[in-house]
């Protein structure tokens, strides 16, 4: 018996309503199949940007080297001063005995990291009021320097190049030049340390095992302009052209503006950019030639050009 049209009419409007939620379900399957492809995309993205960022972290990590119990609590063998302190109290003069110390990544250490040091070095020579003891180069932690321009060069590299660099300077200037040496305290502690911490560790450090030895903080133009407040005494600024006349000298509180006319715009992001374009001479003369070796191997195998 055939059913009525009604019934029909009734069945076909039952079918359509059951049909019409079923597209809606995978409708709304397909939105959520949408949405969890963007989340997944969006993590890939994620975990690749945390890879690339951690593949200079895990270079780090691998060619760590382990530290002396000395090398983490001071930094620097301080009884290495006393022959030099020997020299000045032989004489039996007044003058202050000082160091000089200059802080930064060195992300590679050039040129006019160490000349900025020779120049203070000169200067405090001419005044004839200081003993001159040696200076201090402190380079910063990896993790402060990771947020600079990449590559990164490893702290225990760092401290290779500048040694190197120490070891040419001195060559070139074996007559009158000032006695340097690394000191890796800041680097050593793992965290970022602003320099006006790292002048108070190494002067208590220097205070417990001398008394008559003061710090002298030795920086750039752009160092002071952005510390002035932790920068008014004890600091020898070297400034290059174009000079900022604003500062002048405070000799009462160990405050000199040093403008040299020698000082050249030599920077690390100034290595990075001759690498790139593969003059590799040019970064012989920013840096040191024994320096300009490691830097250009290290950077042939870390730098994406």
């Amino acid at each position: 018996m055939a059913q009525p049209y009604y019934q029909k009419n009734n069945y076909y409007k039952k079918y359509e309503k059951e049909k019409d939620h079923i597209w809606g379900i995978l409708n709304q399957q397909e939105k959520s199949n949408d949405h969890i492809w963007g989340i997944l995309n969006q993590q890939e993205k994620s975990n690749e940007k945390k890879y690339n960022e951690s593949k200079e972290f895990s270079y780090i990590q691998q060619t760590k080297k382990t530290n002396t119990n000395n090398d983490i609590t001071d930094g620097f063998d301080y009884s290495s001063l006393k022959p030099l302190l020997n020299k000045y109290n032989k004489t039996k003069d007044i003058k202050k005995n000082v160091i000089l110390l200059t802080t930064g990544s060195f992300n590679p250490i050039h040129r006019m990291h160490i000349e900025i040091l020779n120049i203070a070095y000169k200067y405090l020579l001419h005044l004839n009021q200081y003993n001159i003891i040696c200076g201090f180069i402190s380079p910063s932690a990896d993790c402060y320097v990771m947020k600079k321009t990449p590559p990164l060069i490893p702290f225990d590299l760092r401290c290779k190049m500048i040694d190197t660099a120490i070891e040419d300077y001195l060559y070139e200037n074996k007559d009158d030049g000032l006695e340097i040496f690394l000191h890796k305290w800041e680097g050593n502690q793992g965290h970022f340390i602003d320099f006006p911490f790292v002048i108070e560790e190494i002067q208590n450090k220097l205070n417990k095992y001398y008394n008559d030895i003061k710090l002298i903080y030795v920086c750039g133009m752009d160092v002071f302009l952005n510390c002035q407040n932790n920068l008014n005494k004890n600091a020898i600024v070297v400034d290059r052209k174009p000079y900022n006349n604003k500062f002048r000298d405070n000799p009462k509180d160990s405050l000199y503006i040093i403008r040299d006319e020698n000082i050249k715009p030599y920077s690390s992001t100034l290595i990075r950019n001759c690498y790139k374009k593969y003059n590799y001479d040019e970064i012989k003369k920013i840096t040191f030639p024994r320096v300009a070796k490691i830097v250009i191997e290290f950077y042939n195998n870390n730098f994406n050009k």
